[in-house]
This record gives structure tokens, C-alpha cells and sequence, in this order.
């Protein structure tokens, strides 16, 4: 039985952090890392392995679920863990469809994008943008190079 391994990165900033040496940080930062514990967890009777780096301001930004039919929904992805196929979701909540990404059953893919969320705090609104990556494969055993160790069969960034 094979494994399903995300990894997610996520960078997160404000208005204030737009210098150039905020932007030059954050093109400098990996956007891949080894899959290894704590940051690596199993989930759903080991079908899946999420493995989250980087920032969370607000302390709750991946969600995800499993399916009754073997799909595993994570942020603007969904994952047929049956038939290995990854979907973009274009707008959560919303009626559009879903956009194929690629064929999970050689390699792995990494799929970028960029977004942003009014937040409000302390009395206060501002914008919170963020740039995720997110790195994704099956594997039959889990190795600490899954992602590290080759270069990505696609870059999706839609």
C-alpha cells in the first residue's frame, strides 16, 4: 500500500515586510525540506503523511479532511488516494470545478501560489499574504529524501 506524503511551506507577511530585504529573505528560504519527525505526522491509519514548515500566524491554517470515497482535501488540493491523481481547487466554497493537476503514480509535484487574507487584530484590519508551496508524492516506504532527493516530475503554479 502506498503513502501519500504532503509537505506544506508556507511563508506569511504583512504590508510592513515588503523591503527588499524581506523580499530577498524570502526567496532565499527552501521550498522543499527532509520529512522527518516532529514536523512529519501520519494521518487517517497511515494513508497520509503531512508534513508542515514555515509560518502560521494564525495558528489554524491547514485544514484538511479525508473522504468518504478516498479523497484527501488539503487547502486548494484534493487527492484521489485510489487512482493517485491531484486536483486544483480554484476557489474553495464555490461551484466551480475542479482543474487536473497531474498523475501521481511516477515522482512527485510541486505546486505553487500566492494569496492573501484580511485579518483583523487588535482593533485593527490589515493584510496577510502568503506564498505556499506544496510538495506532494506517493511512496511505498517513507525515506527522509522524498522530496529532497530528486527534482519535482511537474511545477504547477496556477
Amino acid at each position: 500500500m502506498s503513502t501519500l506524503v504532503v509537505q506544506i511551506v508556507i511563508q506569511q507577511w504583512d504590508k510592513g515586510q515588503q523591503s527588499e530585504a524581506d523580499i530577498s529573505a524570502r526567496a532565499e528560504s527552501p521550498d522543499r525540506y527532509p520529512v522527518t519527525d516532529p514536523d512529519a505526522r501520519y494521518l487517517f491509519d497511515h494513508q497520509v503523511v503531512l508534513d508542515q514548515h514555515g509560518d502560521d500566524v494564525m495558528g489554524n491554517r491547514i485544514q484538511y479532511e479525508l473522504s468518504d470515497d478516498g479523497r484527501f482535501i488539503i487547502d486548494r488540493f484534493r487527492f484521489d488516494l485510489n487512482r493517485k491523481l491531484l486536483e486544483y481547487i480554484a476557489q474553495p466554497d464555490s461551484m466551480l470545478p475542479t482543474e487536473p493537476v497531474a498523475d501521481l503514480s511516477d515522482g512527485w509535484v510541486q505546486c505553487r501560489y500566492q494569496w492573501r487574507y484580511k485579518v483583523y487584530e487588535g482593533g485593527f484590519y490589515y493584510w496577510l499574504y502568503e506564498a505556499i508551496i506544496v510538495n506532494a508524492g506517493f511512496v511505498e516506504s517513507l525515506k527522509q529524501d522524498v522530496f529532497t532527493g530528486s527534482e519535482p516530475t511537474l511545477v504547477f503554479e496556477p
